[in-house]
């Protein structure tokens, strides 16, 4: 009797958590709009919208906050296996201007071209627009040196790109292209993320820019306490996976900006590279340095040094 009476129960359970589930789907689907417009702004697209949806009977569903989507070409190019990688290298980078309201600013900001890559080749070119696995793959990049104890140390930086998208490793004519990568293998954003904000969280905006840049800035501030390539030394480890995975950007901002006068590193060696923290008041016995000028890097230097951090989140599979 009483394991009936706990079957009856947890089946319950299940079939409310399950209603529960299907309400919160109904709720739950910004994306939809995202590509009726994209329907009506390319009227020829070939895909079914109810296809990325969990629950595709309630086809009503427009409002809500989750994303139920694998990659981001679900939402901004849907119809890319009718369309291919090139049409859809174009269309990203059209539609990011006509519909970021900030487009001109943000362009300007991280140097973006207006050109998106569609493909992932051995040497990169323009025609079409490829991205240059022999110059950012994980198994070649041009090294860095940083200082330690007076002496240059070379760097070694592996670039980007992880090694399973090797364009070698393909046979015949084949590429590797955004139809089949999808963004983030290249955009190193928040893979597991179900909602907006935390799908559009920690997007590197142009790889390329914030990967060069960061270097440059990194090797130049940070590498001598954090390693040559992230490992740690004086300072603690960049490239720990359960940290890249586990910090977002406003965690990393603070560090860099308040550095020792902020409460994550209070008492520690980490520099305070942009801006003394409100409250902080300077006690030898606690803190080992006095901290540095104002503003050491600029707000812009530091979110670029964010992203470059960010790279070293490590991919072995496709998302």
């Amino acid at each position: 009797m009483k394991s009936r009476t706990l079957f009856i129960v947890l089946s319950v359970a299940l079939l409310g958590l399950v209603a529960w589930a299907a309400a919160r789907d109904t709720e739950a689907r910004p994306y939809l709009a995202i590509q009726e417009q994209y329907q009506k702004d390319y009227p020829h697209s070939n895909f079914n919208v109810e296809v990325q949806q969990l629950f595709p009977n309630f086809a009503a569903a427009t409002q809500g906050s989750s994303f139920k989507v694998e990659r981001c070409i679900s939402c901004h190019v849907p119809d890319i296996g009718t369309i291919g990688p090139e049409q859809a290298a174009q269309r990203l980078s059209q539609d990011f201007f006509k519909y970021e309201p900030n487009a001109k600013q943000i362009a300007s900001d991280n140097n973006l071209t207006g050109t998106h890559p569609a493909y992932i080749t051995a040497t990169g070119g323009n025609f079409p627009p490829s991205i240059s696995y022999g110059h950012y793959g994980a198994t070649n990049f041009t090294s860095y040196t940083y200082v330690i104890g007076g002496k240059q140390q070379p760097a070694n930086l592996p670039g980007f790109l992880p090694d399973f998208l090797n364009p070698a490793n393909l046979t015949g004519n084949t590429k590797e292209g955004i139809d089949a990568i999808g963004c983030i293998v290249c955009h190193n954003g928040s893979r597991l993320g179900l909602d907006e904000t935390e799908a559009h969280q920690n997007l590197i905006i142009n790889p390329e820019y914030s990967f060069t840049e960061g270097a440059a800035l990194y090797y130049k501030n940070c590498a001598q306490c954090h390693g040559g390539q992230g490992e740690g030394g004086v300072g603690p480890p960049l490239s720990n996976q359960d940290r890249l995975g586990f910090f977002n950007e406003d965690y990393y901002y603070r560090c860099i900006e308040y550095g020792l006068t902020g409460f994550e590193h209070l008492g520690s060696v980490m520099p305070n590279w942009g801006s003394v923290a409100a409250g902080f008041h300077y006690d030898p016995t606690r803190d080992k340095q006095q901290p540095l000028p104002a503003h050491t890097l600029s707000e812009n230097d530091i979110q670029i040094l964010i992203q470059f951090i960010r790279h070293w989140e490590s991919y072995s599979t496709l998302p």
